[in-house]
């Protein structure tokens, strides 16, 4: 018998590739990721994932999130896969998914009892390639803005807020919402307090991936401010650009006179926030938090309706719902 050395790409159109290539079509099949007894089958006792966060889950926590998962408006495929043999029961599949989150995407599926499980999975998005209507050479600022835009928080919200807090450990210090029942909680709390909070999601094609609230403090026409990102999209200045939403709106529409915010002192991606709407630092309050065994100073800001405006664009505010 001859003797099978390992890693070995298989062909295309062997009968492996094409089993394990369909196994990874399945799980993108909307019907199977509704369905708690497929992925059970197809998934490993012991499987684990890397989502684009870098967060890592177990079996029982994909197969919560995609339970709550909204059915996409264009169905994904696996695209140009390759299938590489690394031992007997053992297969590496590495393709790729279009769609408006198009990923690179990689797999290892494990063979016992005669059946394939996956074992592990990782996805790491890539920027999209959006077809561009031919009577435009290049895609604009102003098409880059309607993407994202600022709307109120809504109770069906919720399993986006979920996701957002398991992004990154750090989220633990915006709030406790880190299981599906604790979010829904955290969001009612949120809504269905307007007199004293007024929270506005921000968006990408209407899909939540960040905060920024209000306290509000009518008597004395003041406000505190906070917000979060989704682990994920931060960096993109989608905080900071919704922050001149809401300045802007308890500015113009509610005639508030005073907006403060407090940001840990070895926060900068924070203070960029901040500064860049035009918030000036009042103060420090030394040692006020204890972070991972180590007190850190907090910096206090304001703006006054008076202030000079910043220059920071906002994010469009959907005033339908207003």
């Amino acid at each position: 018998m001859e003797h099978q050395s390992f890693p070995a790409y298989l062909p295309t159109g062997s009968q492996l590739f094409r089993e394990v290539v369909g196994l990874e079509q399945q799980l993108l099949d909307i019907s199977v990721r509704s369905n708690e007894k497929l992925l059970l089958a197809l998934l490993h006792e012991n499987f684990r994932e890397i989502g684009a966060s870098g967060n890592t889950y177990t079996r029982d926590q994909v197969i919560e999130l995609l339970a709550r998962e909204e059915s996409a408006t264009e169905k994904l495929h696996v695209i140009d896969p390759a299938v590489i043999q690394l031992a007997t029961d053992l297969v590496q599949v590495r393709w790729r998914t279009g769609g408006p989150r198009p990923a690179l995407r990689s797999s290892l599926w494990i063979r016992n009892q005669d059946r394939w499980r996956m074992l592990f999975h990782q996805g790491t998005l890539t920027i999209p390639n959006q077809a561009k209507p031919k009577q435009r050479e290049t895609t604009t600022a102003h098409d880059l803005v309607q993407e994202c835009t600022v709307r109120k928080l809504r109770i069906s919200d919720a399993q986006e807020v979920y996701e957002a807090f398991i992004s990154h450990p750090d989220m633990r210090r915006q709030g406790d919402a880190d299981t599906p029942e604790k979010a829904q909680s955290y969001v009612a709390t949120l809504v269905n307090n307007e007199k004293t909070q007024y929270p506005l999601a921000i968006t990408i094609n209407d899909r939540l991936v960040g905060l920024v609230c209000a306290t509000l403090d009518s008597s004395n026409s003041n406000a505190w401010l906070w917000y979060w990102m989704h682990h994920e999209y931060r960096g993109r200045s989608l905080t900071t650009r919704a922050m001149a939403t809401m300045v802007n709106y308890l500015f113009e529409v509610r005639d508030y006179y005073r907006l403060e915010l407090g940001l840990r002192a070895n926060n900068p991606g924070s203070r960029h926030v901040a500064e860049n709407n035009g918030f000036l630092r009042e103060g420090i309050e030394r040692g006020k938090f204890l972070v991972d065994g180590t007190r850190v100073d907090v910096y206090a800001y304001a703006r006054l309706r008076t202030d000079p405006q910043s220059q920071t664009i906002p994010l469009p505010l959907r005033r339908e719902e207003f």
